[in-house]
């Protein structure tokens, strides 16, 4: 093992965060600090370096704009300026576990994972890394299953050439493909029938650390039925399940649906009551 940490220091001296230089993203002198969003998603925040744009560090990711805003709310109002910290998700497919015969330590970054409250040994190894818990103990020189939050573990590298976006599987986050789901639900329940709009206050409990799926309470959709609620602010629209009906003297007229927590957080909601549009059948 001492032998892995004298040859982790010759492959990444210093472990600078990522920035990259005004020709490059990234560089082999940066590391890439992993850490976990609220839906699971990795990610690492990037430090804009002069010349870089958001067009071609998302180009160089394998993102779109439009992802890096999803990514960043509140992005898109501002100017980009050097330093300013942009965060970047990382699929798993992207990140080498290994070092094959080809493996060139100058064309590729370190990149470690910040150990958060509540992680354990086989959580990290297993769910969110996908490698064998031994690797990753001998990688660390880690004698035991005992971990500190903030610790940093190193689980791989990823290429100094970027991310091709053939390496994610789904645009738009983890719930992004729950979201696809019930929207084709709610395309299927709307033949046929009449659809209704409405507009006016999404309320969420916004200290919940209820996080189980996406879902609402609405006036008039019947229950069960799909619901599209659409964040003008940010242009995010989700999908949800109507669970039952708003009652009537808990919230005030102008609240026209309670979200749940995922729901709002896939709006890109900051506040506990937001305007939102929407529309439903019945």
């Amino acid at each position: 093992m001492r032998k892995w940490l004298f040859y982790a220091l010759l492959l990444f001296p210093g472990l600078l965060p990522a920035t990259g230089d005004s020709l490059n993203y990234l560089t082999a002198k940066d590391t890439i600090f992993l850490s976990i969003g609220a839906f699971e998603e990795k990610y690492f925040e990037h430090t804009m370096a002069p010349r870089q744009t958001l067009y071609s560090l998302a180009r160089f990711y394998g993102l779109s704009v439009e992802e890096l805003y999803y990514f960043n709310p509140g992005l898109k109002e501002q100017t980009v300026q050097v330093g300013m910290p942009i965060r970047v998700p990382i699929p798993n497919a992207a990140i080498k576990r290994y070092m094959e015969s080809d493996f060139r330590p100058m064309e590729n970054v370190p990149v470690f994972y910040v150990v958060k409250k509540g992680d354990t040994l086989f959580r990290i190894a297993k769910v969110y890394f996908r490698m064998p818990i031994e690797l990753l103990m001998a990688r660390n020189n880690l004698f035991g299953p005992e971990l500190k939050e903030g610790q940093q573990l190193h689980v791989g590298w990823i290429s100094t050439a970027g991310i091709p976006d053939t390496l994610r599987q789904h645009a738009g986050g983890p719930l992004a493909r729950r979201n696809a789901a019930l929207r084709k639900i709610y395309m299927f329940e709307s033949a046929g029938k009449r659809q209704y709009d409405c507009q006016g206050v999404a309320f969420w409990q916004k200290d919940s650390k209820e996080d189980s799926d996406l879902y609402a309470l609405h006036r008039e959709a019947p229950a069960n039925s799909i619901i599209e609620v659409l964040n003008p602010m940010t242009n995010r629209t989700v999908y949800v399940k109507v669970i039952g009906k708003i009652p009537a003297t808990a919230y005030p007229n102008e609240v026209v649906v309670v979200l749940s927590p995922l729901a709002a957080k896939l709006l890109g909601a900051i506040d506990p009551r937001f305007f939102v549009k929407v529309k439903y059948h019945r």
